[in-house]
């Protein structure tokens, strides 16, 4: 008698197992013992047919105690970097990061890294829906970190809602063309977030990811 492969019943009439999306190694093993039990006396089960149901339960087992061992380490790694951010806390960081939060009162800067010389900066900045806010002009500025400090004002010279805004800043040279320029953000490491499943370094009322970070400082 021949084995049924794995799924397919050979039980006796009222025998089902439990419904599962995925079968471990005592279910595995289970059903293998009932295969025995119910096969035909006069047709008994195929000594190689049954050898390799044997190592298809080898390999559910090494599979399970794999698995097992994933989890742990992905445990243990989750703990190393939980601790290794706490120490974060803080700590002067400097993270990309094309965001500005303005609060109540006060202003917000805006962080950028230039390449080389421009003859003129632009820096304009959008509110949620992405209408322009404030556009913000510098002459000359030389290659470095910059920093263009925003009163909170529109366009207009009404005081902004408070709230999280868009910032883009663009640089050019006497001839017109684009200088490299990177956006940052400068701030010290008030606590870490997890709202969006990844962890996240509060930097005053932004959330700046680990990999955007470019300096770290006392």
């Amino acid at each position: 008698m021949a084995l049924a492969p794995i799924g397919q019943s050979q039980f006796a009439p009222g025998f089902a197992p439990a419904p599962s999306k995925e079968m471990g190694q005592e279910a595995f093993l289970q059903l293998l013992v009932a295969q025995l039990q119910n096969q035909d006396p006069l047709d008994p089960t195929d000594s190689r047919e049954f050898v390799t149901q044997l190592s298809q339960l080898s390999g559910v087992e090494q599979m399970v105690q794999m698995n097992e061992r994933l989890a742990s380490i992905e445990i243990a790694q989750a703990g190393i970097v939980n601790a290794q951010l706490g120490s974060l806390v803080g700590r002067t960081v400097t993270a990309t990061s094309d965001g500005a939060w303005l609060g109540a009162s006060g202003g917000a800067a805006v962080g950028f890294d230039l390449g080389a010389r421009a003859e003129r900066v632009e820096v304009t900045i959008r509110d949620e829906s992405g209408r322009v806010v404030r556009t913000l002009g510098l002459g000359e500025t030389f290659p470095g970190t910059r920093r263009v400090d925003w009163d909170g004002l529109d366009d207009a010279g009404v005081r902004a809602p408070a709230g999280r805004y868009s910032v883009e800043v663009k640089a050019f040279d006497a001839s017109g063309r684009p200088v490299p320029v990177t956006q940052e953000v400068t701030g010290v490491v008030a606590g870490i977030s997890f709202e969006s499943g990844v962890p996240e370094l509060v930097v005053g009322d932004l959330r700046v990811r680990l990999g955007d970070v470019t300096r770290i400082m006392q």
